[in-house]
């Protein structure tokens, strides 16, 4: 799933390190929080708000100049469009 966020970010005109990077931010996340990435994908409602400025995890969310918010919220996009291209809630 991973490699297809990558893919999805390279085709939404991100560039390759970038996509790279953020690829790589979500799967230390995830081993950071001792949470699987089908969590992640489960739970992303619940889980990006807490990394945003108002949340409880928001010092992490703003490492390296925001950008394991920026890949959460790019990750949720992601997941957004594959429900999308799926036939899935289109509201």
């Amino acid at each position: 799933m991973l490699k297809e966020f990558e893919n999805w970010l390279l085709s939404q005109n991100y560039k390759t390190t970038t996509a790279i990077d953020y690829k790589g931010r979500i799967d230390r996340l995830c081993r950071a929080e001792h949470f699987t990435l089908d969590y992640l994908m489960k739970n992303i409602v619940s889980i990006l708000p807490e990394y945003e400025d108002s949340g409880e995890k928001y010092h992490i969310g703003r490492r390296s100049h925001t950008s394991v918010k920026q890949a959460l919220r790019r990750f949720y996009s992601f997941l957004a469009s594959m429900e999308y291209q799926k036939g899935g809630n289109h509201d």
